[in-house]
């Protein structure tokens, strides 16, 4: 038989699931919701895609007497985010695409505020100076972007090649 004096040491919670441990899984879960809230926002990593509004293809002669081959290329970037993002410069991260010029729609320039869920309308004049690294290689554009905290600079995401029919074309024409 076991005295009293033991029963009393003895913890009687002994082998029961704490109250405690609850709490951590649900801190836990908020930290997880809250990460996951703050990636949504675009509070954090700008959160931009862009999709393909047409484009065109030239070939000329500079000074020189050089072949010059340039293509301009419309492109909407879209703020997928649930804050605004404001855009304060774009380029292209290439060894055969040279950006020569960025026009805004409109009459806007940089740095251009994009709210949630709507797109800026823009044409990129870019210089093709090898047409087989500008076909072979995925060209990223790059956006430059303002936060709360800081100017960064993102990709904006794209589901297909947005530079390849305009290159491809301009560097046909370049080959007659």
């Amino acid at each position: 038989m076991i005295s009293d004096e033991v029963w009393v040491r003895l913890d009687p919670r002994t082998g029961m699931v704490r109250r405690f441990a609850y709490g951590r899984w649900v801190l836990a879960a908020i930290a997880v919701l809250v990460a996951g809230v703050t990636w949504m926002s675009g509070a954090i990593v700008p959160r931009l895609s862009h999709g393909l509004g047409g484009g065109s293809a030239s070939v000329s002669q500079d000074e020189a007497g050089r072949r010059r081959i340039e293509v301009e290329i419309g492109l909407e970037v879209v703020n997928e985010a649930w804050l605004p993002t404001t855009v304060t410069a774009v380029g292209v991260r290439s060894a055969g695409l040279a950006l020569r010029s960025v026009t805004l729609d409109g009459s806007g320039a940089f740095p251009r505020s994009i709210p949630p869920r709507t797109r800026m309308t823009l044409a990129l004049v870019l210089g093709v100076t090898d047409c087989r690294a500008a076909l072979s290689e995925d060209v990223p554009l790059v956006v430059e972007v303002e936060q709360w905290w800081g100017r960064t600079t993102a990709e904006a995401q794209s589901e297909e090649p947005w530079h390849t029919l305009s290159v491809e074309s301009a560097c046909r024409l370049n080959a007659s």
